[in-house]
C-alpha cells in the first residue's frame, strides 16, 4: 500500500508541475505562403520565386525544379535565404524563426508551370517537399494545400529499435531492481531471491542498452543523407546542439550501472551452490548500502539524461524545458510498464521452462511489478494527452493525417495490452502464472513502440492543411472598427474569379456627425497587386463586382469611408481566398484547437489521481490504527516480514506456480 501510495502522489506531482497551455513550438518546415501563389495567373512572368516556410530550412538542402506545360525543365538560379524583414537570414539565426527561400527565374514566356520544391528542416532534420502551379496568361488549377508527409521507412526503423532498447534497458532494470525487495516477501518466496533471475533481466537490458546506444548514430546518419552539401556542418550543430549527447550519455551510463550489476550477478563454482545450479553469486555490495544507493543513484541520473534526450530528439511540445520534462516522463513510464514486460518475457519466460522450481520467485516479482506497472499507465495516460495537444491541431487532424492515424493505432495497442496486463495481474493474485498472456502483451507493447517511432519520424497533425478556427478566416465576412465607424465586408464567393464584395457601415455615434458619401475599396493580392474600385450604394449598403481576385491566398481588402465635412476613415482587413478546387483535405469534424481539450483532460485527470491517492492513503491509515501492531512482528520491521513458511500453501498449491502438491 506505501508502493502505491508513492506512485500515485508522483503521478500527481508530475500532473501539477506541467505549465498547461504554454506556446507550442512549430518542430517542423511547412510552407505558410508562396509568391507566385499557388493556383496564380500572372499577366507578366514573374523574376523571382519565394517560398515562405514556419521555421528555418537548410538552404544547402533545398531543391526547386520549374517545368512548364510542355514538359520543358527552367532552371531555377541564385538560391537564398531571407529572414521575416527581406534581409540575408544569418547562419546562426533561431532554428524555429520563420524564413524564406528566394529562386531567381529565366524570362519565362506564356504557359502554364509547375515547381517541386523540397526542404530539410534545421531543426528536427525532417523532409519537406510539396508542388505549386501558377500560369502566366494561363489559367490554372491550384494543386491544393500539401498535407503532412508520413514517417519515412528508414528512420522508422531507427527510431523504433532506438525507442525499444532503451524501454527495456530502462524496464530490465526496474525489474531487477524490484528482485532485490524479494527477500523481504518471505510469504511469498521462502528461499528468498535467486541472484539469476536478476542476472539474467540485467543481461537483457544490457543487450538491449547496446541496441538504444548505436540506434542513435544510425538515426542520424539516415536523416543527414538529404543534406548533400552540409553533412559536416549538420553534424557538428547536431552533437553540440546537447541533444544527441544527452540521449547517448544517459543512455552509455545506465548501461554501464547494469552491466556492472550483471557481473556481480555472474555465477561462479562454490560448495554453498543450491543443487539446481550448482554455482553461487559473489555477495556484491546490497542496494541500501553506501555503494548499492550510489550506483542506483547514477543509474538513476542516467535514465533519466537518456529520457530527456530522446524526447528532444523528437517532436517539440513549447520550449526545451516543457519538452524534456514532459516528454522524459513519457519515455520513461513507457520503459517502466513495456520495457519491464518485454525484459520478463524475454528473460523470464525461458528460464521457467528449463527451471519450473522458480516460478514462485517470478510471480511474486511480477506481483511487485503490478504497482509499478499501473503507475506508469497512468503516467502515460496523463503525458500523452499533454504531448498530443501540440502536435495534432483538430479532429480532423487525428483522424485525416498520418500522424494522427498512427497515434489512434498506437493508443488501440497499447490499450488492448493494459487490459491483458488487468488480466495477468488478477490472475496472479490466484497463485498463477498466464506464461501465453504475458507473450501476448509484450507483443503488442513491442508493435506500440514501434508506432511511438513511426510517430517521431512523421509530419505532426498540424500546418497550414489543418487550419483551425483561430487561422486566418476564408469565410465571406468579416468586421471591424475605426474611430466612430464599424464597417462589415462580405465576398461572395470567395473564389478567384469573378466575386461581389458587399459593405455596410455604421455609425456609434447618436447622432452620426456626417452621412456617408462614398466608399472605396482597395484589393491587394499575395503576390502585391492592387486595384481600387468604387462602391455603388444599395438599399441594404454598398456593392463592387470584381474581377481582380485571380489569386488565391492571403489577402487585404481595404475599406475608405467618405463623409462631408471629415477626413476619410480607411479599415482594412486580412483575407483568405481558398483555392479553386483545392485538394487538401476536407473538412469533416469542429475546426476548434483540440490542445485545449487535451489539456483540460489532463488537468481532470491529475485532480482524479491526487482525490485517489488522498482517498488510498485516509482508508490505509484507518486500517493500520484498526488492526494494531501485528503479533510476531518486530517493531519497525517491514510489513512482509514474518515468519518462514513451508512451499506448500493452505488450498494445496506448491510454489512453483499453480501446480498442486499431492494427489
Amino acid at each position: 500500500m506505501r508502493r502505491l501510495l508513492r506512485v500515485l502522489a508522483v503521478v500527481a506531482l508530475a500532473g501539477l508541475t506541467v505549465p498547461v497551455g504554454s506556446t507550442p513550438a512549430q518542430a517542423h518546415a511547412y510552407l505558410a505562403r508562396s509568391a507566385p501563389a499557388d493556383g496564380a495567373v500572372l499577366d507578366a512572368a514573374p523574376e523571382t520565386l519565394s517560398l515562405s516556410f514556419t521555421e528555418h530550412v537548410e538552404l544547402a538542402a533545398a531543391r526547386i525544379a520549374l517545368v512548364d506545360g510542355d514538359g520543358r525543365h527552367w532552371a531555377v538560379t541564385g538560391l537564398a535565404l531571407r529572414d521575416a524583414d527581406g534581409a540575408p537570414a544569418a547562419p546562426d539565426a533561431d532554428s524555429e524563426e520563420p524564413v524564406t527561400l528566394v529562386a531567381g527565374l529565366p524570362a519565362l514566356p506564356p504557359n502554364t508551370y509547375h515547381v517541386t520544391w523540397r526542404t530539410l528542416s534545421t531543426d528536427d532534420l525532417h523532409t519537406t517537399n510539396g508542388t505549386l502551379v501558377f500560369g502566366v496568361g494561363r489559367q490554372v488549377t491550384a494543386t491544393g494545400t500539401a498535407g503532412p508527409v508520413g514517417p519515412g521507412p528508414r528512420e522508422t526503423v531507427a527510431r523504433a529499435l532506438g525507442l525499444l532498447g532503451l524501454a527495456v534497458l530502462v524496464g530490465g532494470a526496474a525489474l531487477a531492481l524490484l528482485h532485490t525487495a524479494l527477500p523481504a516477501r518471505r510469504r511469498e518466496v521462502p528461499s528468498g531471491a535467486d541472484p539469476t533471475v536478476r542476472r539474467r533481466l540485467l543481461v537483457v537490458a544490457g543487450y538491449a542498452g547496446a541496441v538504444a546506444l548505436l540506434a542513435a548514430p544510425l538515426q542520424l546518419a539516415i536523416q543527414l543523407a538529404g543534406a548533400e552539401g552540409a553533412r559536416g556542418r549538420l553534424l557538428a550543430d547536431q552533437l553540440t546542439s546537447g541533444r544527441w549527447l544527452l540521449r547517448e550519455v544517459g543512455t552509455a551510463t545506465l548501461l554501464t550501472v547494469v552491466a556492472l550489476a550483471a557481473r556481480r550477478c555472474r555465477p561462479v563454482a562454490g560448495p554453498t551452490a543450491p543443487p539446481t545450479d550448482g554455482v553461487t553469486a559473489p555477495a556484491g555490495p546490497p542496494v541500501d548500502s553506501p555503494a548499492g544507493r550510489g550506483s542506483v543513484t547514477v543509474g538513476v541520473l542516467g535514465a533519466l539524461a537518456a529520457a530527456a534526450g530522446t524526447a528532444l530528439l523528437g517532436h517539440p511540445m513549447g520550449g526545451a524545458t516543457r519538452t524534456a520534462l514532459i516528454g522524459g516522463i513519457h519515455v520513461l513510464a513507457a520503459g517502466g510498464w513495456a520495457g519491464a514486460v518485454l525484459a520478463a518475457a524475454v528473460a523470464l519466460l525461458p528460464l521457467l521452462r528449463r527451471t519450473p522450481d522458480r516460478a514462485a520467485q517470478v510471480r511474486a516479482l511480477l506481483r511487485a511489478f503490478a504497482v509499478l506497472a499501473a503507475g506508469c499507465l497512468t503516467l502515460l495516460v496523463l503525458t500523452g494527452l499533454l504531448l498530443t495537444g501540440p502536435q495534432v491541431a483538430t479532429v480532423d487532424a487525428l483522424r485525416g493525417s498520418p500522424y494522427g492515424l498512427l497515434l489512434l493505432g498506437k493508443v488501440a495497442v497499447a490499450g488492448v495490452a493494459g487490459l491483458l496486463g488487468l488480466r495477468t495481474a488478477r490472475r496472479l493474485r490466484r497463485a498463477d502464472l498466464p506464461r501465453r498472456g504475458l507473450l501476448v502483451e509484450a507483443g503488442l507493447l513491442a508493435v506500440a513502440l514501434g508506432l511511438a517511432g513511426a510517430l517521431a519520424a512523421a509530419g505532426p497533425g498540424r500546418g497550414p492543411a489543418f487550419p483551425t478556427a483561430a487561422a486566418g478566416r476564408s469565410e465571406p465576412l468579416v468586421s471591424g472598427q475605426v474611430a466612430d465607424l464599424v464597417d462589415t465586408v462580405a465576398v461572395r464567393p470567395n473564389r478567384p474569379g469573378r466575386n461581389i464584395v458587399s459593405v455596410t457601415v455604421g455609425d456609434t455615434r447618436r447622432p452620426a456627425p456626417g452621412p456617408v458619401t462614398g466608399v472605396s475599396l482597395l484589393l491587394t493580392g499575395p503576390n502585391g497587386e492592387h486595384a481600387v474600385h468604387p462602391v455603388t450604394r444599395t438599399a441594404d449598403g454598398w456593392v463592387a463586382t470584381v474581377d481582380d481576385i485571380r489569386t488565391p491566398g492571403d489577402w487585404r481588402v481595404g475599406v475608405t469611408v467618405l463623409r462631408d465635412g471629415l477626413p476619410p476613415v480607411t479599415d482594412t482587413h486580412p483575407w483568405l481566398v481558398p483555392a479553386a478546387g483545392s485538394t487538401g483535405p476536407a473538412v469533416r469534424g469542429p475546426a476548434a484547437p483540440l490542445r485545449p481539450v487535451l489539456d483540460r483532460a489532463a488537468l481532470l485527470l491529475t485532480m482524479i489521481g491526487v482525490a485517489v491517492a488522498a482517498l488510498a492513503g485516509w482508508r490505509w491509515r484507518r486500517r493500520t490504527s484498526a488492526a494494531g501492531p501485528t503479533p510476531g512482528r518486530a517493531s519497525g520491521g517491514d510489513p512482509h516480514d514474518g515468519p518462514d513458511e513451508p512451499a506448500g500453501t493452505p488450498d494445496g498449491l506448491a510454489v512453483s506456480g499453480g501446480v498442486r502438491a499431492g494427489p
